[in-house]
């Protein structure tokens, strides 16, 4: 029997659920079971995120955001959840209404992509709503399976598998949000893991972004697995600009008219109106794939932009 413990802001326990089954903390928002995996039923408390004004002496600062992801603010550890397991009744991120350890509406898609995104490795059983009093937002776990168990494209993924799941994306428009960790979400056998972020659309934007997001975290993240992924593919990659370049390569593969985008033109104005138009312009992780979010997302969009015309120089 597994018991999960609901806290309030304060830190104190305040109600609790029980599910009928061995669980185990595996990583992330998910526990594996004897009978299947679970999302949302708790963490044990390490850090979240919070905006810099919001920050009191509750709290204490690790660091800034992580990686390019500026706008989730400072990474933070709250004096009174130190220690403790459960789920913790504060926003895990500033943007969202996900409270530390549980899943939010923000997680909706996860149940109708999982079934109609043919490269889905989740299998959903049930969706349980979590008894959270007076909290603002409603708060959710799932039951679910995983047909990769969990294994990413990072521990030893087939680049071609990496590649069907890429043709079929463009083929049929599935996209990633463009600023996220996207790699981390496919699996070994080239699937993806966390489909609730996944979103349909025919817009240049989004199939650039989409691509791009993959490309870019996957050599963030694993050089020789990103060279591997080149090679295979027939691409080369000399600096930045490339990840963009190539990701209108793969576009073209696929029968993608890329015209709009000039790909005969490799020069660095090039790439700035590419990134300005085409990938900043599309869908960041603040809008989220179900468009709840409209307005943190256009903020986010606006920052983006502002530091593109900055930081890259004809």
């Amino acid at each position: 029997m597994f018991e999960s413990i609901i806290y309030n802001s304060s830190g104190d326990s305040v109600r609790s659920f029980s599910i009928n089954d061995d669980i185990e903390y595996v990583g992330g928002r998910v526990h594996k079971g004897k009978k299947c995996y679970y999302k949302g039923v708790g963490v044990p408390y390490r850090s979240h995120f919070m905006k810099e004004e919001s920050i009191s002496h509750d709290y204490t600062v690790s660091s800034s955001a992580h990686g390019n992801v500026f706008y989730a603010g400072h990474v933070v550890s709250k004096k009174n959840f130190i220690n403790k397991k459960g789920i913790f009744l504060e926003p895990y991120q500033p943007f969202f209404p996900d409270a530390i350890g549980s899943c939010s509406i923000k997680e909706g898609p996860l149940v109708m992509n999982s079934v109609v995104f043919e490269r889905s490795s989740v299998e959903i059983f049930d969706c349980i709503e979590i008894d959270v009093g007076d909290y603002e937002d409603r708060q959710f776990y799932y039951e679910l399976d995983y047909k990769c168990k969990r294994k990413t494209y990072l521990n030893e993924g087939d680049p071609y598998k990496l590649t069907e799941l890429l043709n079929y994306m463009i083929v049929n428009d599935w996209n990633f949000l463009w600023d996220k960790a996207t790699i981390k979400d496919v699996s070994l056998d080239g699937r993806v893991t966390d489909v609730a972020d996944l979103f349909i659309s025919e817009k240049m934007s989004h199939k650039l972004g989409s691509i791009y997001s993959v490309l870019y975290s996957l050599s963030y993240f694993d050089q020789k697995k990103f060279l591997e992924f080149l090679r295979v593919n027939d691409l080369k990659h000399e600096d930045a600009r490339w990840f963009v370049f190539n990701a209108i390569k793969l576009l073209a593969r696929n029968g993608v008219d890329v015209t709009e985008l000039n790909p005969s033109d490799l020069s660095t104005q090039n790439y700035k109106d590419l990134i300005i138009r085409y990938i900043v312009s599309g869908k960041n992780c603040a809008y989220c794939s179900c468009d709840l979010f409209m307005d943190n997302g256009d903020t986010v969009k606006d920052k983006y932009i502002e530091k593109t015309k900055k930081e890259i120089r004809y």
